[in-house]
């Protein structure tokens, strides 16, 4: 892949992001599809999953000089190519860099880095005899949160399981 050559933005069809990738690879474009490392309550469990950073844009580059990027509408996955006025936007080079920076950032963050359950927040409890209790986070794991609250007059430490509380805004 020349350095050269421009990074288009696409726009694709809901969660179709890694459809359209595929495709595009298929057609020898360069793509980039920035992914995000995510906490998700799934399940009763917490997960940590990989989701695209820009729902529904993908970023493309002609292998070359000569491929043109009008196919790209018609791939699979792809309702557009996005457009400033009747110009392709084009993704500069330097704020490629600056995304590329931050999704490696951020997936090399570890669990507590990147869950919503931190230290002084406060929390509800949606699950298990104490749902629609409120208390402030503690100490955070992956496994096990500490939340102090306020029961029968006097301050208790209780332990859940991350799965089972919500921040409350």
């Amino acid at each position: 892949m020349e350095k050269s050559m421009p990074w288009y933005v696409a726009h694709t069809k809901p969660r179709q992001e890694l459809h359209a990738q595929e495709n595009l690879l298929r057609q020898g474009y360069g793509v980039y599809l920035p992914m995000l490392k995510v906490f998700k309550s799934v399940r009763n469990r917490q997960e940590i999953r990989f989701e695209p950073m820009f729902p529904r844009y993908i970023f493309f580059q002609p292998a070359d000089i000569q491929q043109s990027i009008a196919p790209v509408r018609s791939t699979q996955g792809i309702t557009a190519i996005v457009r400033l006025g009747q110009v392709p936007a084009v993704l500069q080079l330097e704020t490629l860099k600056i995304i590329q920076a931050f999704e490696a950032r951020r997936n090399a963050a570890d669990f507590e880095e990147i869950s919503p359950l931190r230290p002084g927040k406060v929390v509800m409890v949606n699950d298990g005899p104490f749902a629609g209790l409120e208390g402030l986070v503690s100490i955070v794991s992956e496994q096990r949160v500490i939340v102090l609250m306020q029961l029968l007059g006097q301050q208790q430490q209780l332990k859940f399981r991350p799965h089972q509380l919500v921040v409350a805004d």
